[in-house]
């Protein structure tokens, strides 16, 4: 099951954060709730729906989640996650972890034995190629 990280951002700049593994589903809970501030959003006017990021686990994505609240300017209430055994810093170090470890991994240069994080290496290639030929 995937869990997905999602934004929810009305007219006037207000954004909220959640999670789930049904974006239809929630999309369609936060219309028919009575009460909540995605509720509250939606009846001052039009509000979008954006789908953020995908996760393998709801540990990761509730992670994410509650960093991303912490982080930006939002309309959500204090995540829950941060409140109960984690500070700030050591709910940090353990989300920058992940995302190096996703994003960050690193490569070498078959031109020149440069290390560097894979997804530069495609535009070093290029460079290191033409200097190395010349």
């Amino acid at each position: 099951m995937t869990y997905t990280l999602y934004s929810v951002t009305s007219e006037d700049g207000g954004v909220y954060y959640g999670q789930t593994y049904d974006t239809k589903k929630r999309w369609q809970q936060h219309h028919h709730n009575k009460m909540g501030v995605v509720r509250a959003m939606l009846d001052k006017g039009k509000c979008e729906f954006k789908e953020l990021e995908n996760f393998d686990t709801q540990e990761e994505a509730r992670l994410t989640e509650a960093l991303v609240i912490e982080t930006f300017p939002c309309v959500n209430r204090r995540s829950e996650l941060l409140e109960v055994a984690l500070d700030k810093k050591e709910y940090g170090k353990l989300y920058r972890g992940y995302r190096d470890e996703i994003f960050n991994k690193k490569g070498k240069c078959p031109h020149c034995g440069v290390v560097m994080i894979d997804r530069n290496l495609n535009r070093h290639y290029n460079k290191c190629k033409i200097l190395n030929n010349t």
